[in-house]
């Protein structure tokens, strides 16, 4: 493949990319120098770069995904191209960077869902993130945000738990697909508050979103119902956090809208296969702290609910590991099944 960074499907075909991820990357773009010619031919990358986003276009996923493929494409003076690979709520494209060569060639952008998620709610697991994967660096953090339909009679989530109780089973939620991180939350919300909600899977979230903005969908729990809220379509009743996030002030904690304490917080990050290199990890842990250094680029993450919370090597790994068992816990206390 060749060109700028774009997104293209499991067959590779390129395809345009969301807005939102193309404003974004813009920032970054403004401020990075283009690399220089003293790299040496033999240095990596020596050739263009895939990184795998492994749901479908236009979600959460692509934001920081989008951001760092044009931000190392124009450090490094290569192309990285963004390849989405979408199926089985992230093992498919993960299990295809799982299986790629460790040279550095073949990356993974993506996030505690795909990565840890499914290790925790599968049996037999798909992959260990921690031994059959290289956590290169945790971007940024990820709130979600409990969004309802515009014309659900709700206010606040006190009022959704209310009528889901007055009525079991007549509402439903989506997520990005069985087994993702929004379908955990929405079970572990289910079994806090004692409510039968139906969980209709979305094809990405991007694609759940636009079915609650028809109507057809009443409930999610994800950061992109927040950027999607603007028109009325989505009202959103709280964010998943202990405290208020200081980008938004105005939107309350699950519990301050009379909801139960759900303090699980998501992140975004790259990986690569097993045994990456030293030399191609340092590289990238470094161009990823100065992508997330600008200014204007770290504003707009915040104002989406995706604040820069970068993290590199051991302190990553031990976040891989550390949410693997509260997440386990979870489920084993829970008795959920999201298979």
């Amino acid at each position: 493949m060749n060109g700028t960074s774009a997104h293209a499907g499991a067959s590779g075909n390129t395809a345009r990319s969301p807005r939102l991820g193309l404003c974004l990357a813009g920032a970054v773009l403004a401020g990075l120098p283009l690399a220089g010619a003293s790299q040496g031919t033999g240095a990596w990358p020596s050739r263009p770069v895939t990184i795998v986003s492994p749901y479908n276009p236009g979600g959460t996923n692509d934001v920081p995904a989008r951001i760092l493929a044009d931000g190392y494409q124009r450090m490094f003076g290569q192309s990285f191209i963004i390849k989405n690979v979408p199926g089985a709520a992230g093992i498919v494209g993960s299990s295809q960077v799982m299986a790629a060569p460790a040279d550095g060639y073949t990356l993974l952008s993506t996030n505690n869902g795909a990565m840890v998620v499914q290790a925790v709610v599968k049996s037999p697991p798909p992959y260990d993130p921690v031994k059959n994967f290289t956590p290169v660096a945790k971007a940024v953090d990820a709130y979600a945000f409990v969004g309802v339909t515009g014309d659900l009679p709700v206010k606040s989530v006190g009022d959704l738990i209310a009528l889901a109780r007055q009525s079991p089973g007549q509402l439903n939620f989506s997520s990005a697909g069985i087994g993702s991180y929004g379908h955990f939350l929405g079970e572990y919300f289910k079994l806090l508050t004692g409510t039968d909600i139906v969980h209709i899977p979305g094809k990405g979230s991007a694609g759940a979103v636009l079915e609650m903005k028809a109507g057809r969908i009443q409930l999610m729990f994800d950061p992109l119902v927040l950027p999607q809220a603007a028109d009325g379509r989505i009202k959103v009743l709280a964010v998943v956090a202990r405290a208020r996030l200081p980008s938004l002030p105005q939107i309350p904690t699950m519990k301050e809208s009379g909801g139960p304490e759900i303090a699980l917080t998501g992140w975004f990050g790259l990986f690569g296969p097993a045994n990456l290199p030293q030399e191609v990890v340092a590289r990238l842990e470094a161009a990823t702290e100065k992508i997330l250094a600008d200014p204007e680029t770290r504003k707009k993450l915040q104002e989406l609910g995706l604040p820069v919370a970068l993290q590199t090597g051991a302190a990553f790994r031990a976040r891989v590991e550390e949410d693997y068992r509260l997440l386990f816990d979870v489920k084993t206390r829970a008795r959920m099944s999201v298979e």
